[in-house]
């Protein structure tokens, strides 16, 4: 049995040297007793230190009400907004005044599945200037966008002339290119370094299938990556179910040390994009064969 600190005080101070001792001993003791209550503390969760970031991106933004459902989740998500559709400029607006990150989903031929291109869209058989026309009137519909991003488009990013004409107008509006690599051959990346354009490309599409369980384990993917290259890009659509996804995944990635951030954030030299160009993309080719999203 440990004496209290007053019986031990009591009796020093009958001593020549008591107040001394007093003040020493009890020091000793409190430290004692605050390191053996420390023993038996519950530790909080630990909360670890951010060490790698992901941007997730909503495409297909403005056909459905639906949509509403992605824009109100609370983190910072970027939303791809088709241009020319009943809801996409509202939608834009929204999420700007909500100070999420607005792109241009900007519809681009692809091998097949065409008919799905919508409004807007971009073609092979365009000359410059109708191509360049068709571009600078998406980004008038949609004025709120910081960049572009393909939708389809597994032919069009394949070939040297549209990439080109593309730079040319996203140079001279100090917009980049986020690439939804739905071809393993794009030209996006190389030409966007010869006109000084600033160019992402997206590692994992997180709701290609619907199912739980293959979304579940497109998000762990995403994860590793981050993990394992810094920083990753994942592309979603408005679906309930993704929705559902991100309410359960997203307020756990604090805890795995990764910070959910903005996609202008992953544009800044230092934000692991190096590493993450050489992370891993999804099954290009399966992606580009349906093109239904």
């Amino acid at each position: 049995m440990v004496p209290s600190i007053v019986m031990i005080v009591n009796f020093f101070k009958r001593g020549k040297h008591g107040c001394a001792l007093v003040a020493s001993l009890v020091l000793l003791l409190s430290s004692t007793h605050v390191f053996s209550a420390s023993r038996h503390t519950k530790p909080a969760d630990v909360i670890k230190k951010t060490t790698a970031r992901i941007a997730i991106v909503i495409d297909d933004i403005g056909y459905q009400s639906s949509d509403q459902l992605l824009l109100n989740i609370d983190a910072p998500l970027s939303y791809a907004v088709l241009p020319h559709t009943p809801l996409g400029y509202r939608y834009a607006l929204q999420a700007t005044k909500n100070n999420r990150d607005v792109l241009i989903h900007l519809p681009m031929q692809a091998d097949h599945n065409n008919h799905l291109l919508g409004s807007g869209a971009l073609t092979s058989k365009m000359n410059k200037v109708e191509y360049q026309q068709t571009l600078l009137s998406a980004m008038e519909d949609i004025p709120f966008a910081i960049g572009i991003n393909n939708h389809m488009g597994s032919l069009l990013t394949r070939m040297e002339q549209p990439m080109r004409w593309t730079m040319e107008v996203l140079q001279q509006h100090n917009m980049f290119f986020l690439d939804s690599k739905t071809t393993r051959h794009s030209k996006v990346e190389q030409l966007a370094k010869q006109f000084g354009v600033t160019s992402l490309n997206r590692n994992i599409f997180l709701d290609h299938s619907r199912e739980k369980r293959h979304m579940e384990h497109q998000f762990q993917r995403l994860i590793n990556i981050a993990q394992n290259y810094g920083s990753a890009i994942g592309i979603g659509h408005p679906y309930k179910e993704t929705y559902e996804l991100l309410q359960v995944k997203l307020p756990q990635l604090q805890k795995l040390g990764i910070e959910v951030v903005p996609i202008s954030v992953l544009l800044t030299p230092n934000a692991g994009l190096v590493n993450n160009r050489k992370a891993p993309k999804d099954n290009i080719e399966q992606r580009a064969r349906s093109e239904s999203e």
